[in-house]
């Protein structure tokens, strides 16, 4: 666990500035640059990019994950490996290519209603459909050798500035906002050629001209594993982004806009899972392959409570600064009709971080079918309830229908480990831990609001940072936390 702290704590200041830069974009500068509906398209690009991602990649990602630590033992195994990852995607590129043009005029006319715009980027989308599916490639290779650090900036910090850049040029009239949506072309492409400079840089970056180490038998047993993973992360990145395509597709751009730019409130919550997610994945491999289920138990239970301790910290704060954040935006009373959107993705994300690493831990054992097929069902829910509340509650109808399902799914997952393995996520701390939010959250409510808005958000931040943080510790919730910060003190009282 301490090469995931190392590089987690590196990695997470990384991605909490990206956050910043994000935040700022998403508070101050889009509303102020852009309208609700030229938001939403912006949004709705990618977001269609990464939904279709998944299945361009024909599941290849993961397969580098799980099948790395056996190859890796022979000379040569992991180019060769990654040689055939690589033409994978290619193949699987331009197979999705032929699929999405097939369909075209279906596709253009599901949106033509209310979101008529998003039909002439259909070109951008696919060409970020390319570019995504290579950087989630490499992004997967690069975590093989636990460098995780390089990667964020790339991801969290480039890529944002990359943006700001870009709407601040659209703003400033050097380009039309047509050029700014096909400019996402260039700030992906120069995403995906930072990483590849990146691996280059480290040395890892190796390719082969023979394959002769991925004979037929593991050709079969990589081509099983990436199908399961197919359908698996093909449902996930549905569930992640079926609501914003289903709002444009419903409500209208505008509605994505609000939508996209309160959700990302809440998004900011999970930054710390998608850091340890990062690192624990390969870590989790490898204790697979030598059934080292004592350190794999340990993992999870740590994951769950220092992931609780954060999220809870953030969704506490998010909930009781609400109404600052809206008036420190422009047109904020039009984006305050997302107030519950915030509510209910704010809490599937910390509900989400307290079920801590279980799908890595079930898609990386040999029982990876059943989180696919439980993935696939859920998707199935998440697109039923979205058809029914979508129309009778607009975006707050959307938010819970994420929630509904991420509870559905995480609570299934967490029973299924418990029957295979023998342990759950959850102690006695997580408990307490809930008790210390819930008391937390009623003190940074019933705070008295001072008048100056920026005033009010420092003074309640730092009041429900105290009382959360000094509970935490008083309690003992998470013995790394505590460990960690006495570390501190006695290296900094013999300096």
């Amino acid at each position: 666990m301490g090469v995931v702290i190392k590089q987690s704590s590196i990695s997470a200041f990384f991605t909490y500035l990206g956050a910043a830069i994000g935040f700022v974009n998403t508070i101050i500068l889009y509303p102020s640059f852009m309208t609700t509906e030229q938001i939403g398209l912006l949004r709705v690009i990618p977001s269609s990019a990464f939904l279709i991602m998944s299945f361009a990649q024909l599941g290849i990602g993961q397969a580098l994950l799980k099948f790395a630590p056996e190859l890796k033992k022979k000379p040569e195994g992991l180019t060769q490996l990654i040689t055939f990852c690589v033409l994978v995607v290619l193949f699987g590129f331009l197979l999705t290519c032929g699929v999405l043009y097939a369909f075209k005029a279906p596709i253009t006319a599901y949106f033509s209603a209310k979101s008529a715009l998003l039909s002439e980027y259909f070109l951008v989308v696919v060409v970020l459909i390319f570019f995504l599916s290579l950087h989630s490639l490499l992004e997967a290779y690069s975590r093989l050798f636990l460098k995780i650090i390089i990667q964020n900036i790339i991801k969290e910090i480039l890529l944002r500035i990359m943006l700001t850049i870009g709407v601040s040029l659209y703003y400033l009239q050097f380009i039309s906002f047509h050029q700014l949506a096909y400019g996402l072309i260039i700030i992906y492409g120069l995403m995906l050629l930072s990483l590849i400079g990146y691996i280059l840089w480290m040395g890892e970056l190796k390719f082969s001209l023979k394959l002769n180490l991925i004979d037929k038998s593991l050709i079969r047993r990589i081509g099983v594993y990436s199908l399961f993973v197919m359908i698996g992360a093909g449902s996930t990145n549905i569930i992640l982004n079926i609501d914003q395509i289903m709002i444009s597709s419903t409500l209208g751009l505008s509605a994505n806009g609000i939508y996209s730019t309160v959700f990302y409130f809440a998004v900011m919550i999970e930054l710390s899972r998608r850091v340890i997610a990062q690192i624990t994945t390969p870590l989790v491999s490898d204790l697979l392959e030598n059934q080292d289920f004592v350190a794999i138990e340990k993992i999870y239970k740590q994951t769950s409570i220092n992931q609780m301790v954060v999220g809870g910290l953030f969704f506490i704060g998010l909930v009781c600064n609400l109404d600052n954040l809206f008036a420190l935006m422009s047109n904020g009373s039009e984006f305050a009709t997302g107030r519950y959107v915030v509510y209910f993705i704010g809490l599937s994300k910390v509900m989400d971080m307290a079920f801590a690493n279980s799908s890595q831990i079930i898609s990386m054992s040999e029982y990876y079918k059943f989180n696919v097929v439980t993935i696939a069902l859920l998707t199935v829910l998440m697109i039923v309830l979205n058809l029914v509340l979508i129309p009778a509650y607009g975006i707050s109808g959307a938010a819970f229908a994420s929630l509904s399902a991420l509870f559905i799914f995480g609570m299934t997952k967490m029973v299924f480990i418990k029957y295979k393995f023998g342990f759950i996520p959850f102690s006695r701390e997580n408990g307490i831990l809930l008790l210390i939010g819930i008391v937390v959250l009623l003190v940074g409510l019933a705070l008295p609001r001072l008048e100056h808005v920026l005033v009010d958000l420092v003074v309640r931040s730092v009041v429900i940072g105290i009382v959360y943080c000094g509970a935490v510790l008083f309690f003992n919730v998470s013995a790394e936390i505590n460990g960690g910060i006495k570390h501190f003190l006695k290296k900094a009282s013999t300096d």
